[in-house]
């Protein structure tokens, strides 16, 4: 019985509960429920491939998160300092997740107080735990924040440059793709050394 109340109170209920607000909400608001529960390349009848860049991202961003979060809380690190780490960064990833699959930066929060709080936060964790950083992959943590500085960047200046969006776009999205493929590396870098410590 332990185990059945576990899956359904841990798995069955939330989910459940999400999928119902998800598509009571989005009825409340005028959407079809069909475009809601499809795939947005299904619902669109576009090809495979749209998208797929960003979507990869976001895979990516979702994994860096749950190897941080999964090795930081099922007791295979037992030092206080890498394990606070792994949580931070699994935090911030899940968070750099969401705003990149619902686009939260672009329509919902302010470009500027986004960017900004996502570079105190990285500077932060860069503080806090350099000693830890430097011993598990300086070079990966520092290449993945100039990527994604590039990025933003990119981003931020593409209207002052003589270049076309089409082109500053390639430039923009090709420096977060990398970045992004760095976070994940260096985060994967840390679970295994944090773990490899305890040996």
């Amino acid at each position: 019985m332990k185990a059945s109340a576990r899956i359904i109170s841990l798995a069955i209920i939330p989910a459940l509960i999400t999928y119902v607000l998800i598509l009571y909400f989005s009825i409340k608001a005028g959407i079809d429920p069909i475009l809601v529960l499809r795939d947005p390349i299904q619902a669109c009848d576009y090809p495979t491939s749209v998208g797929m860049i960003s979507n990869i991202g976001v895979l990516m961003w979702a994994s860096a998160s749950a190897i941080s979060l999964f090795t930081s809380t099922t007791g295979l690190v037992t030092d206080i300092k890498a394990k606070q780490l792994l949580i931070y960064g699994g935090l911030l990833s899940a968070i750099l997740c969401l705003d990149d699959l619902f686009l939260l930066h672009d329509r919902h929060v302010g470009q500027n107080f986004i960017y900004i709080t996502y570079a105190i936060l990285t500077s932060l964790i860069l503080i806090r735990f350099y000693k830890l950083i430097i011993s598990f992959d300086i070079i990966a943590f520092l290449t993945s924040s100039i990527f994604l500085g590039l990025s933003i960047i990119s981003d931020k200046f593409q209207e002052s440059l003589f270049l076309s969006y089409s082109t500053m776009q390639l430039f923009e999205e090709g420096f977060k793709f990398i970045g992004i493929a760095c976070w994940l590396f260096f985060w994967w870098r840390a679970s295994i050394l944090s773990y490899q410590q305890n040996k």
